[in-house]
């Protein structure tokens, strides 16, 4: 990484940002590190380098991942070329010859969320280097701020070693940018069948059967993480976690069960507390929320802010509403949401612009696909630069989207099936920001007409009034929390 002159930014110490290698996560955490970098923090972001440029941009020094962490999701996500599968499918397909949606979230968990874990450790000691080299020993204080889902700490918390003369960092923070995996009576694992939130025995009964299927069922996958976090150089981890357990009355330690989150010394939430379910346990008591990622001033190509100032003019001078649909940047087939809202709303043209947004730059729609005169389609689009302008929000719920539908109170239409995105469906349901659809993308007309009675129900004056007033409530909430200043509030404990 190379030697530099010595600099010092007096007693704040050094932040060491990382999350996993996937847009989704990459984004929010990288707002709140660049936001501390325009308040003066001195930055680093430990990532992959197919984010390079985009960390660089932010004014945060980058720092590479290695070996395998250095993972590449803009090329396991996204297919290459029409007609071609993604290399998770490809992962996915070589364990089984018809992959089930739980098989690809295991999937995942394998190749991105535990078999990097020695790769990330060996990242850690080479970034902590490299600062020390950068810093006199005197300021070289490092408070390392990482996404939960990353495990990047976990050997480091069990005993792995630092290369000689390198301390080890003065604090750390964990940043969860989804719903967060922790074991409770109330709660199942949080990528498991979603059920009905309840508080009755019957329903703690369910749950807890719905644990001990999991435990059996992700063995492997425990046995596997408990091997890489060894492999690390982390000691007795499994024995830390079983003891953990026991200490809370529990039998065995289970997978997503909280273990991202323990050895932190604060955890900072992103979203509103009166989202998430309340629970017999309670949050820990190291847990913040902060509230939304700092909203975005997006410098837009000339074509894109052409579209969003159509958008504003459609919307402020012609009365129409506007739809906005979209599928993050993971699950993006757009047979899956984007197709089917289009062809729902295309006989609106008198009432109702629909923007569809891709996901990612440079892709586009099958050619063979008509697109109706009142719907715009752009490959990639910040949702901070649209959602200011839009009635209804349709999204497969990635936990991201869904925070920015309640950051701009925009009431949402959900539809999701892969990772936590089948949970985060019917939180919004139970939360009354949106409409959950019941049938799948698979059931082709069925699925267009009930997509279209939920935006239908959403833009009614009355049938949708109270939907419209929950999301202006969660925005309201969001708004009354300064998420930097939460985050700076922990910090501070370290100065």
């Amino acid at each position: 990484m190379g030697s530099h002159q010595k600099v010092n930014y007096g007693d704040k110490p050094i932040l060491l940002f990382t999350s996993i290698p996937a847009t989704g996560h990459i984004t929010p955490t990288l707002r709140i590190a660049s936001a501390l970098h325009a308040r003066g923090w001195p930055v680093f972001y430990l990532g992959p380098t197919a984010h390079k440029a985009t960390i660089s941009a932010t004014g945060v020094q980058f720092l590479p991942f290695l070996d395998d962490a250095d993972f590449n999701d803009l090329t396991y996500f996204v297919p290459q070329g029409e007609g071609a599968i993604t290399e998770k499918d490809a992962v996915v397909q070589g364990t089984t010859s018809e992959p089930t949606w739980r098989d690809r979230v295991f999937s995942d968990f394998r190749e991105f969320f535990i078999s990097p874990i020695p790769a990330r450790h060996r990242s850690l000691c080479a970034a902590l280097t490299h600062i020390h080299q950068l810093f006199p020993p005197s300021s070289a204080r490092v408070v390392v701020v990482a996404e939960s889902t990353s495990n990047f700490l976990l050997p480091l918390f069990h005993g792995a070693p630092l290369p000689p003369s390198i301390p080890k960092p003065i604090g750390s923070i964990a940043l969860s940018v989804m719903i967060p995996p922790l074991r409770s009576v109330d709660i199942p694992p949080l990528v498991s069948e979603p059920i009905e939130f309840d508080t009755t025995p019957a329903y703690r009964e369910r749950v807890a059967k719905i644990w001990r299927d999991w435990e059996m069922e992700t063995r492997g996958l425990k046995e596997l993480l408990v091997e890489k976090v060894e492999q690390a150089g982390g000691k007795d981890f499994a024995k830390a976690m079983e003891t953990r357990e026991r200490e809370k009355g529990r039998e065995s330690w289970a997978l997503l069960s909280g273990e991202c989150f323990v050895g932190y010394d604060h955890v900072c939430q992103i979203g509103v507390e009166s989202w998430f379910y309340k629970t017999e346990e309670g949050w820990p008591a190291n847990w913040r929320f902060v509230g939304a990622v700092p909203k975005s001033v997006p410098v837009l190509e000339e074509a894109k802010q052409a579209l969003v100032d159509e958008v504003k003019l459609a919307r402020e001078k012609e009365g129409k509403k506007v739809v906005v649909v979209a599928q993050g940047t993971v699950e993006i087939d757009p047979r899956h949401l984007i197709l089917p809202t289009i062809q729902a709303l295309g006989g609106r043209e008198e009432d109702t612009l629909v923007v569809a947004i891709l996901g990612h730059r440079g892709r586009t729609l099958p050619k063979d696909v008509a697109v109706p005169a009142n719907a715009k389609v752009v490959d990639y689009l910040a949702y901070d630069a649209i959602l200011p302008h839009t009635d209804v929000f349709v999204s497969n719920a990635g936990y991201g989207a869904v925070m920015h539908g309640i950051g701009h109170g925009v009431p949402m239409v959900v539809a999701g099936e892969e990772q936590d995105k089948k949970e985060n469906v019917v939180r919004v349901q139970w939360r009354g920001h949106g409409v959950k659809l019941s049938k799948s993308w698979r059931d082709d007309k069925e699925y267009v007409k009930e997509l279209a009675e939920a935006v239908g129900k959403i833009m009614d004056e009355e049938e949708g009034r109270e939907v419209r007033k929950r999301a202006m409530e969660l925005k309201e909430e969001a708004d009354s929390i300064d998420c930097i200043k939460t985050v700076e509030e922990c910090l501070s404990s370290y100065l």
